[in-house]
């Protein structure tokens, strides 16, 4: 699925190709990708100017000139992209066509990706905690955490911090020398103070790159991230550490899988 670094990737190349364009038709080949009343997500979109395109978490938000505010949540293999090529048009679920003859297609090949209208922007999304951007941010919230929960988990909590995933949960963690089974709850203060740090940069790292692409994402120009030749343990089990050589570990921790290096993520104060 695509995490915050992909998502606002895509965000941006969104303000430079829609803002102020209007949209005059949306073609709908896959009916479910429309949550809610599909008539009234095209009555209300049909004619929108778009002003402004937002993130939130893993959202990607567009809003139009009157206010009306959808969302579109990529899901796991979800993307959008201005032209189609051969093995796009099979996974094509909905269609917007702007007054200047531009396109925009939503593609989703496991037909999970949901396109949502909400009363308003200050009305969408809700449920999620914080943006994760700024240690400020992630070190208030580490700093209140009572939970025993393996910090890997809190991390991957979209209530908690909105946007991280399986990819930078990992690399933070690495990043901060701090083991994912590690109780949220025992974080001292230089591992809470690590981890601040380390989420923003890996975040702000991948974004800089374009995001992370394993199997599908690809940005809105069709193009694959960059963040995949800088990772440094996830989806390298087996192979040695960057740092000290020991073979990458991978466990799974609530049915999810975690990487890490068993000597520089040891229990105690991390490292950075």
């Amino acid at each position: 699925m695509p995490e915050l670094p992909e998502v606002e990737t895509i965000v941006r190349q969104l303000r430079r190709q829609i803002i102020d364009r209007t949209i005059a038709s949306i073609r709908v080949f896959w009916p479910r990708t429309i949550e809610g009343n599909k008539t009234e997500f095209r009555r209300r979109l049909c004619g929108l100017t778009v002003a402004g395109v937002w993130r939130r978490g893993k959202y990607i938000g567009v809003e139009g000139e009157d206010g009306t505010f959808f969302t579109v949540h990529l899901r796991m293999t979800g993307k959008l992209v201005g032209a189609l090529d051969t093995a796009d048009r099979r996974h094509l679920r909905l269609r917007f066509t702007f007054t200047d003859g531009t396109k925009l297609h939503f593609v989703d090949a496991r037909k999970f990706g949901r396109l949502r209208l909400w009363p308003c922007r200050g009305e969408s999304c809700p449920g999620l905690g914080p943006e994760p951007l700024c240690p400020e941010t992630v070190r208030r919230v580490l700093k209140h955490l009572r939970t025993n929960r393996p910090v890997k988990s809190v991390l991957l909590d979209q209530a908690i911090l909105a946007g991280i995933g399986n990819i930078y949960a990992d690399e933070a963690l690495f990043l901060a020398g701090i083991h994912p089974l590690t109780q949220a709850a025992v974080l001292n203060a230089g591992q809470q103070e690590l981890l601040s740090r380390s989420v923003p940069r890996i975040l702000k790292l991948a974004i800089g790159r374009r995001g992370t692409t394993l199997r599908n994402y690809r940005t809105l120009a069709d193009q694959s991230g960059g963040n995949q030749e800088h990772l440094n343990v996830y989806g390298r089990t087996g192979a040695p550490c960057f740092t000290c050589g020991t073979p990458i570990e991978r466990i799974r921790i609530n049915g999810r899988s975690s990487h890490f290096c068993p000597k520089c993520q040891r229990s105690g104060v991390g490292r950075q």
